[in-house]
C-alpha cells in the first residue's frame, strides 16, 4: 500500500465492514488516515470506523474540527459517540 496504490486502496476500504483482531464487529469503515514513511511513500496508518449510522461525517468527527457551535454541539451528541479512530494494525476488513 505505497503511494498512489495505497491511496487508491484506501478509497477501495471505505463502507467495508471492520473487525478487531478477535473477530468482533466494530463497525464500518469511514475514512482511512495515511501518513508518509521513512521513503516518502503513504501507507494507511488508522481507520476511522462507525458503528451507527454516519452518512459524511464532514469532518465533525475530529476533536480538531472547529464550526458553527450547533454542528460542534451535534458531533458531540451524535455522530462522535459511534465514531472511533484506531490503529491499521488493530482492524480486519471484510469477513471475520
Amino acid at each position: 500500500m505505497t503511494d498512489e496504490t495505497g491511496v487508491r486502496y484506501g478509497y477501495q476500504l471505505i463502507r467495508q465492514p471492520a473487525y478487531d483482531l478477535a473477530g468482533q464487529h466494530l463497525g464500518r469503515i469511514a475514512d482511512v488516515i495515511v501518513e508518509p514513511d521513512r521513503q516518502g511513500r503513504l501507507r494507511i496508518t488508522e481507520v476511522v470506523v462507525a458503528s451507527g449510522l454516519w452518512g459524511r461525517l464532514l469532518g465533525y468527527e475530529r476533536d480538531e474540527m472547529r464550526g458553527p457551535w450547533l454542528l460542534q454541539a451535534f458531533a458531540r451528541a451524535v455522530v462522535r459517540r459511534s465514531v472511533r479512530r484506531l490503529p491499521w494494525s488493530a482492524v480486519r476488513v471484510g469477513g471475520r
